[in-house]
């Protein structure tokens, strides 16, 4: 049966679904489905929906909630965001859709100084609901139905700033401290619902004056290896390595 992510702004009635916008045009245009076809449907809640068509109009579609029920937790047992320095081109589409499967909770684009990008402020909501739409793909694809937060762009600065129990920045400056290090006086109990921040820089790296900045803000850098990564390799690299490392403590 299709899985279907039918939208956070899809409208809740009782024991139907009011469906509108881009879902409304995938279930009828791309999978043409029918009146009393059926499908699976996840909200981002944590929930997954048995649902079947009652009535499909010119801009809406009513379904009926045939079932609910909270699905197998694939999520992570710690609260990890992503911040990540925005790179040229498609690369942050790219970061979006390979973090998500691994358990992300929270991806923000940052700018930091050497960050080249521009987004025009009134270019960003529709950027945002772009990379959520990616994201969304994602949790489906790895059977999560939660659906990271993407948030506006934050200064670098800023982003230090925000709340954490543990903060790690990717630099290639490091020549020491592994993530290893880092997290082998932890054990589950420590990490549990806490939240960790991880900085990964955009081209050309972070400056020496923004990781000391980061370490006044109760960050730890840490080094990747000997090899220069691209921003997009480094930080599916980072990610993978630090969840796998904390969900086997």
């Amino acid at each position: 049966m299709r899985r279907v992510y039918i939208g956070r702004d899809s409208i809740r009635k009782n024991s139907f679904f009011l469906i509108k916008g881009e879902t409304y045009h995938y279930l009828k245009n791309v999978l043409r489905l029918k009146e009393s076809d059926e499908f699976i449907g996840f909200d981002g809640s944590g929930k997954e929906y048995h649902l079947k068509i009652k009535e499909i109009k010119d801009r809406e579609i009513f379904v009926e909630i045939i079932e609910e029920k909270e699905v197998y937790n694939p999520e992570l047992p710690f609260n990890l965001s992503l911040y990540q320095c925005l790179p040229k081109g498609e690369k942050f589409d790219f970061i979006i859709r390979e973090s998500t499967q691994f358990g992300i909770k929270k991806i923000v684009p940052v700018i930091s100084k050497r960050v080249i990008v521009q987004i025009p402020e009134d270019k960003i909501e529709n950027k945002i609901k772009r990379w959520t739409k990616i994201a969304a793909e994602s949790s489906k694809i790895s059977g999560r139905t939660f659906i990271p937060e993407i948030s506006k762009p934050e200064k670098f600065k800023e982003c230090l700033e925000d709340e954490k129990d543990y903060g790690i920045i990717f630099w290639e400056g490091e020549r020491e401290k592994t993530i290893k290090d880092i997290i082998k006086h932890l054990n589950r109990e420590a990490i549990f619902n806490k939240k960790i921040n991880v900085f990964v820089g955009p081209e050309g790296g972070f400056d020496e004056e923004e990781v000391e900045m980061a370490k006044e803000n109760g960050y730890i850098t840490v080094s990747l290896g000997r090899r220069i990564l691209k921003v997009e390799t480094a930080s599916i690299v980072c990610i993978a390595i630090l969840i796998y490392e904390l969900e086997n403590l």
